[in-house]
């Protein structure tokens, strides 16, 4: 693996990945809210996976928890809702109670680090949204397995900023970059194995970066969303080579219409992420964020 002179620790965090000891940052406010949820009957379960999936740690705990070992035989589960239906609430409630008590102990309040794991939750919603829109279309695909995709496509990210904080004494933006950007898909791809994730989740996490990969099937899968869905965010679409990216022939998506989706498509990405995410802000129009070089994935 990759070494970096200023992150010589960075086999530590892959055992910690691999002896479960490893606590995500989360947004408080969103597991606080899950359990008044739980806890009050006026809630319904799909009010419930909503909240849930705004903070992609959690959701990615709650999927990981429904196809633990306590499972072990029943189908794999591959997105937020099925988790919170196997779970039911007294088993859900006791976990968001368990990602509560840690919360604090994986907080950072390093200006560097909030500014880029408020980016992260942002990004990571809004690649998302792109991917249950663009499963819709392709009848093979399941959208909300797509929005999971989407939603943890650079979870490695999470325990990587609170890495950077405990192992670097010169810790700047660039600094951090360069430790996420080397070793993001290898975190990434050992904590969704550890977690017992679909393999179709983890190739799409591992193989969404490459533009020009070919599909034997030629048929589109996760991969082939979560790439585009990533491109599609507004400070890269406009200048993205989209003639280049092959998944689009597998998406039945013609590169002219890449650049202006989120002008054309305006209405129909404001009412999927006001359903998925109701308690959530929507991306202001023409909002100027740092996500293609911060997240550069």
């Amino acid at each position: 693996m990759k070494q970096t002179v200023l992150f010589p620790a960075i086999d530590q965090l892959l055992h910690d990945i691999e002896d479960r000891q490893l606590s995500l940052p989360t947004l408080p406010d969103i597991a606080r809210k899950v359990q008044h949820m739980i806890d009050d009957i006026n809630f319904s379960a799909d009010q419930i996976v909503a909240v849930i999936s705004g903070d992609p740690a959690i959701a990615a705990q709650v999927v990981k928890t429904a196809n633990s070992g306590t499972f072990a035989g029943k189908p794999q589960v591959n997105n937020v809702r099925a988790a919170v239906t196997r779970l039911g609430y007294a088993p859900l409630r006791n976990l968001i109670t368990s990602i509560v008590s840690v919360t604090d102990r994986a907080q950072s309040d390093h200006p560097v680090i909030r500014k880029h794991l408020n980016e992260f939750w942002e990004h990571s919603r809004e690649v998302a949204t792109y991917c249950y829109m663009l499963a819709k279309n392709v009848k093979t695909l399941n959208p909300d397995q797509a929005m999971l995709a989407g939603l943890v496509h650079d979870i490695g990210t999470l325990p990587l900023c609170l890495h950077a904080e405990k192992n670097s004494e010169r810790l700047d933006q660039e600094t951090l970059e360069e430790l996420i950007w080397s070793f993001r898909s290898t975190i990434s791809e050992r904590l969704l194995h550890a977690w017992n994730f679909p393999a179709e989740i983890i190739d799409a996490v591992i193989g969404h970066e490459d533009l020009h990969r070919l599909n034997d099937e030629r048929q589109a899968n996760y991969t082939d969303i979560v790439a585009v869905a990533n491109l599609l965010n507004r400070t890269t679409a406009k200048v993205t080579a989209w003639e280049n990216v092959t998944a689009l022939e597998r998406l039945y998506l013609s590169p002219a219409v890449c650049p202006f989706f989120h002008e054309r498509f305006h209405d129909e990405i404001r009412s999927t992420h006001e359903m998925l995410f109701p308690h959530l802000p929507v991306f202001a129009a023409g909002q100027s964020r740092n996500a293609a070089t911060v997240h550069r994935g």
